[in-house]
């Protein structure tokens, strides 16, 4: 018997949980007593697919660090270190990321993982809102000088189109259709309608149910330009990293120097760039070796020359090189530089220089392609495993 019989009144039942009775609702009864218009439904799958494309974006990332050719956890130290001479209010957190290696890459492995999986799955996906945009938000100004501050320099562009992403989702109510979310509040429903003390429960609409759409963007709002915040704050208040030993470092600008080492198309391996100009004063190098690890069967291979004696091998500082893995080495005798380089991995060392003028460069590792090694071509070839610094 219907409630408007039992109090013997005519006409239809009032509206529950909120429901509007004016014609301006668009809610039509479905079979299972819910309400949702046509243009709800669709709206809804248009959000959750664009949740779960920002999801593909963040696989995307995240296949970039598992990947074990890209040498994520290994090269994380040298390429945080390359940050430095574009990262706004100096280097000195840069270098702390770079020193702690460890602990920063699993974190943004971790929440890279995490918004994988939640944006694309639609798990937890209001959290996922919150966590993505922050941590957009944090990497956003600690490379904003990159694309604002420096012209040329790394585009970190897309962090704030990520920010934005977030905010859509947030509050287009991302998550009740093509999610694990919405199964877990049918489901929940469902159970509880097997209850004998509910009637008709309504879904569940998560941590943030009792929150409305305003408040949670506030909060959005409030937590992204706090992490804004925390973020400039990281890269402007911390000081430059002290140099572990060596002698004190030297007056005149700092510059940076990045070289790779890659197989040319005739089959030779070769410095890029061979020739190039740095200035007096402390200047960082980094030597990305893309060749195949090489035994140098004897070699001492003593690091010299760079402040400290030592260089750092996927952040691992080393004073001798092992050789077991050799395959190039960067040597400047008129500047007193010795350098080794293990294929497949990536070297930074950092030079105090003092005299201007052009001096040479060489390897001395045997990479030669003929049958003396020691004398055959790359060896000794300008361009390739030879060829000039210009200090000015």
């Amino acid at each position: 018997m219907k409630a408007n019989e039992l109090s013997g009144t005519s006409g239809p039942s009032p509206p529950t949980n909120g429901a509007s009775t004016g014609p301006a609702s668009a809610s039509a009864a479905g079979p299972d007593g819910r309400s949702r218009s046509w243009l709800g439904r669709h709206h809804s799958r248009m959000i959750d697919v664009l949740r779960i494309g920002l999801g593909i974006v963040w696989i995307t990332n995240f296949f970039f660090i598992v990947y074990p050719p890209n040498k994520y956890f290994g090269n994380f130290s040298s390429v945080a270190g390359s940050f430095a001479p574009v990262s706004f209010g100096g280097p000195g957190f840069v270098d702390y990321v770079a020193a702690h290696p460890l602990f920063f890459s699993w974190a943004v492995a971790l929440i890279t993982g995490y918004l994988a999986v939640a944006f694309t799955l639609g798990l937890t996906t209001r959290i996922a809102c919150f966590v993505g945009a922050f941590f957009s938000a944090i990497l956003f100004a600690i490379q904003v000088g990159s694309i604002f501050v420096y012209p040329g320099a790394t585009d970190v562009g897309e962090h704030p189109l990520y920010i934005l992403i977030s905010a859509v989702l947030l509050v287009g109510g991302a998550g009740q259709s093509l999610s694990v979310d919405a199964w877990i509040s049918e489901a929940w429903a469902r159970w509880r309608a097997t209850r004998p003390s509910v009637v008709r429960p309504g879904v569940p609409s998560g941590w943030t149910g009792s929150l409305s759409t305003r408040t949670l963007f506030t909060y959005f709002v409030a937590g992204t330009l706090v992490s804004l915040g925390v973020g400039l704050s990281l890269v402007v208040a911390f000081p430059p990293q002290a140099t572990p030993s060596g002698p004190p470092l030297a007056t005149g600008p700092v510059t940076y120097e990045n070289l790779s080492i890659n197989i040319a198309p005739n089959g030779w391996p070769q410095y890029s760039p061979a020739n190039f100009t740095i200035h007096t004063g402390l200047v960082r190098f980094t030597i990305v070796d893309n060749d195949s690890p090489m035994n140098w069967t004897g070699c001492p291979c003593p690091v010299q020359g760079t402040v400290g004696d030592v260089e750092y091998i996927n952040g691992t500082p080393v004073h001798i090189v092992s050789s077991d893995n050799v395959a190039h080495s960067f040597n400047a005798p008129d500047l007193n530089l010795a350098i080794y380089s293990p294929g497949g991995n990536v070297t930074a060392f950092t030079v105090d220089v003092t005299r201007t003028g052009e001096f040479v460069w060489f390897c001395v590792v045997p990479c030669g392609t003929g049958a003396d090694p020691y004398n055959t071509p790359p060896m000794g070839v300008a361009g390739y495993m030879t060829g000039t610094i210009t200090v000015v």
